[in-house]
C-alpha cells in the first residue's frame, strides 16, 4: 500500500465491489460517495485487524514475522472467506510450506482476468513469505 494514493471516492475495479480508502470493501461503498482521509484510516484500521483475526484463526502452524505479514496482505487483498477455501491455507495447514508459497502466484486475477498489479503483488508477497520460510529453516 506504500504510495498508493488515496482517492476520495469509491473505485468501481476490475470484477470487485466499489472500492474506498486502501481496499475497503462494504455495503457502505457507493458510486458518488465522498470520504475523508481519517475514514480512509479508519476502514484500512479495522480491515487488517479484520485480516489479522482470520490469519490468527484459521492457519494453524507457527508463522514468523514476515510469513505472518505476508498472510495479513493476502487476506486483506482477496477476502477471508477466499482464503478460508483455498488450496494455499490447506497446503500450508498440513505442513507443505514450498507448496503453499506456490500457491500466492495463482491470486493474481480480478474477474477472471490478470492484472499486473496482482501478479506484482503476489510475488511481493510470495516474496516476503519465503524470506520467512528460510529464516525458519536456518533457526530448526
Amino acid at each position: 500500500m506504500r504510495g498508493e494514493p488515496i482517492p476520495a471516492s469509491p473505485l468501481g475495479l476490475s470484477g470487485a465491489p466499489w472500492t474506498g480508502g486502501w481496499g475497503h470493501t462494504g455495503a457502505e461503498m457507493h458510486y458518488g460517495m465522498t470520504f475523508s482521509r481519517e475514514q480512509a484510516v479508519a476502514w484500512l484500521r479495522q480491515d487488517v485487524a479484520s485480516a489479522e483475526a482470520t490469519v490468527k484463526r484459521v492457519v494453524r502452524v507457527g508463522l514468523n514475522q514476515e510469513e505472518y505479514d505476508a498472510l495479513v496482505d493476502l487476506v486483506f487483498n482477496i477476502g477471508s472467506g477466499n482464503f478460508n477455501t483455498s488450496t494455499l491455507l490447506r497446503k500450508l495447514n498440513a505442513g507443505d510450506t514450498e507448496g503453499a508459497i506456490a500457491e500466492f502466484a495463482r491470486w493474481n486475477k480480478a474477474g477472471g482476468v490478470v492484472l499486473a498489479g496482482l501478479v506484482k503483488r503476489r510475488e511481493a508477497n510470495r516474496a516476503l513469505f519465503q524470506l520467512g520460510a528460510n529464516h525458519q529453516r536456518r533457526a530448526a
